[in-house]
């Protein structure tokens, strides 16, 4: 278990990114696997989970939009 500690958000933005690419990777190869081994349906979901991991990852690495003060 890793210490909890206090991390720049440059670093932290780095880390999300370091262990997403992580993640993308096993689903990824997971979902190879599937597709050779003609378990189409295995494959489509990994393929949902791999388009919703980008999408998070998108999503929180982003800076904050600040709503429109006109």
């Amino acid at each position: 278990m890793r210490s909890a500690h206090y991390q720049s958000a440059p670093e932290r933005t780095a880390q999300i990114l370091r262990e997403s690419t992580v993640v993308a990777k096993a689903i990824a190869r997971h979902q190879r696997e599937a597709t050779l081994q003609g378990r189409t349906e295995e494959a489509r979901e990994m393929e949902a989970l791999s388009c919703g991991v980008c999408s998070m990852v998108l999503a929180f690495t982003r800076p904050a939009q600040l709503p429109n003060a006109a």
